[in-house]
Order: structure tokens, then C-alpha cells, then sequence
């Protein structure tokens, strides 16, 4: 609750120092100070101020959402700018694409908005009750957490209700599926979660590390990022009992898979685009992006993998920088 709060103290201050460039310019944390040269950077598309989450369509479109804009924007595929922008009020902080729309959830809202990708309209508004964040696709599905209310809610898309409400203890955040069950990052104990699509059962693991937010499967393994420990963590996907890890340094937050079984794993520290050989539990590549400093948990950065790009979030420098992958 206390990341949200501040996201929405932030969005209060933009508002009143919006007249004010140069002010809201040297007081952002991701800002050089005015006597440093611009350090070199990756390539990116300009956003609304704040992006964290991402999503990518089935086109190689990639939507955006802004949380302190409160929008959600498509950059389309080879674009160097967005050719959609959807307002999406009460701090929007994740996204996905999947059934045929684009799903958001609203932290302050209480709610998920479904888009539609091609209008833009938003077509529907759910109820969640407190604190939703995290969302993803899976088992016919839709998933969200609704961190401060203690809940899993699952939504069944072909009529936007809700069809399952499974209790959690409150402070859990994002959720990934798998191929046998959901599974839920548990910020506020450090466990993670199993969930049984079959009877929407939960099991759950102990403390696996400090901080567990993003998650992705791989070969019978769910890869944890740490960010407040500075590890990527492997646990066991059916008995959750951790088996591997490895140091990433920079607060890790965003983890995703390749296609040829590769980690990709975002740090916040610049952001740092850092690749992971999971079957040594070894960094093999680390690329620095930008110069931004870590979050601390006020926000989160995101990242989505399209064809052989990646595209990461940069919540303090308004954009989403794209690179190719480095060769396996």
C-alpha cells in the first residue's frame, strides 16, 4: 500500500509543479544533475510520465501503461512513438494482452479496465476490491491480485465476471502462469504461491528470499527476481522448495524467458538488461541501458519480449527503451 500512496503522491505533485519545467525536471530521481553530461543510453520511445507495466500483442504491438499519466498506450510494432493513448484513471500499474483485449489494472480504482486494442474503448470496468496489481493470462483465465484486499480473483473473459475470489493474506503482488498451475509473488511474507486451476487450491512455500516480485517458468522451475536481496531464485514448480540461485545486482525486479531458453532478467540500477544461462544458475551477459537509480520499492519497472527485442519500463525517465537480445 505504501508504493501505491507514494505513486499517488507523486501524481498530486506533478500536477501542481506541471507549469514548472525546469523545477519538475532537476527534482526527477532518474535526472543527471544539471552539470553532468548525458550519459549514453539505449534506444527508446517517449511515454507518459511513469510507465511500469507492459504487455505485448499478438502483432508485435507493446502496451504501455503510464501510472502517473494514468494512461495506457500502444507503440506499434517499429514505432518510434505511440499511436494510442487510452485514459485510464486511479494509478494504472499493469497490463495484459490476452482473449482478445488489453487488461489493466487500477490501484486506487479498485478494478480492471478490458480495453479494446483496436478502438481503444474501454468496453468494461471489474471490481476487485482493494490494492489490484498484478495480472496474466492463464487456464482460460484472467488473474489478478488484489494485494490489499487479500485476494486472487479470477475472471472468466467470455462475460467479465468474476468467477473465483480465493483468499490470501494481504500484501501479495504479481501473479504468472505456468504450465500446471498460477502462480503468485508473495512480497509482504517473501513465498511464493501455487495455485491449482483445477480446484483453485493454494499451497505455498516459505520465505525463499527477500523481496520476490516478478516470476517466469522454466523447465519445471519458477524463477524468482528479489529485489531486496539481489538474487534471482529457482524453486521446484510442484514442492517450491528452492534449488537454485544466482546474484544479480541492482535490485532485480523483471524476469522473462526466451525463446531459446534464455532468463532475461531486468535490474532497476540503470536499468540493467542482465541474461542468465539457467541451467549453470550463471550471468552470462549484463547490458546498461540508461542511468537511472534503483526505486526502492516506490515503483516497479517492467519487461516484455518481442521477436528479438526487449522492452523495459523506466518509471523515473518516461520511456521504454528496446534493444535486441544478445546472441545465445
Amino acid at each position: 500500500m505504501l508504493r501505491a500512496c507514494l505513486l499517488t503522491s507523486v501524481l498530486l505533485v506533478v500536477a501542481a509543479c506541471s507549469s514548472d519545467t525546469g523545477a519538475s525536471d532537476a527534482g526527477s530521481p532518474g535526472s543527471p544533475a544539471p552539470d553532468e553530461p548525458e550519459a549514453e543510453t539505449a534506444p527508446y520511445v517517449g511515454v507518459g510520465f511513469g510507465p511500469v507495466g507492459l504487455a505485448a500483442d499478438d502483432d508485435g504491438s507493446v502496451w504501455v501503461v503510464a501510472a502517473r499519466d494514468e494512461t495506457l498506450a500502444r507503440i506499434p510494432a517499429g514505432a518510434d512513438e505511440p499511436d494510442l493513448t487510452v485514459d485510464v484513471p486511479g494509478v494504472p500499474l499493469r497490463v495484459a494482452a490476452a482473449y482478445g483485449a488489453v487488461w489493466v489494472t487500477s490501484f486506487d480504482a479498485k478494478s480492471v479496465a478490458r480495453v479494446d486494442p483496436t478502438s481503444g474503448e474501454v468496453v468494461a470496468t471489474i471490481r476487485t476490491g482493494a490494492g489490484p496489481e498484478g495480472v496474466a493470462a492463464g487456464f482460460g483465465s484472467l488473474w489478478v491480485v488484489a494485494q490489499d484486499a487479500g485476494r486472487l480473483l479470477r475472471i472468466d473473459p467470455a462475460d467479465n465476471a468474476v468467477s473465483a475470489e480465493i483468499p490470501l493474506e494481504v500484501g501479495a503482488r504479481l501473479v504468472e502462469p505456468g504450465p500446471d498451475a498460477m502462480y503468485v509473488a508473495h512480497y509482504a511474507t517473501d513465498a511464493i504461491l501455487r495455485v491449482d486451476p483445477a480446484t483453485n487450491a493454494v499451497t505455498g512455500s516459505g520465505a525463499v528470499c527477500d523481496g520476490p516480485q516478478a516470476m517466469a517458468v522454466l523447465d519445471g522451475k519458477v524463477w524468482v527476481t528479489c529485489t531486496l536481496s539481489d538474487e534471482v531464485v529457482a524453486l521446484d514448480a510442484s514442492t517450491l522448495e528452492r534449488v537454485a540461485s544466482v546474484a544479480v545486482a541492482g535490485s532485480p525486479d523483471s524476469v522473462a524467458v526466451t525463446t531459446d531458453g534464455r532468463l532475461v532478467v531486468v535490474a532497476e540500477e540503470g536499468p540493467t538488461l542482465v541474461v542468465v544461462d539457467p541451467a549453470t544458475a550463471a550471468v552470462a551477459s549484463e547490458t546498461m541501458l540508461g542511468s537511472e537509480r534503483a526505486l526502492g520499492d516506490r515503483a516497479n519497472l517492467d519487461l516484455v519480449l518481442v521477436g528479438a527485442e526487449a522492452w523495459v519500463s523506466s518509471f523515473n525517465a518516461d520511456r521504454v527503451y528496446h534493444v535486441p537480445l544478445p546472441p545465445g
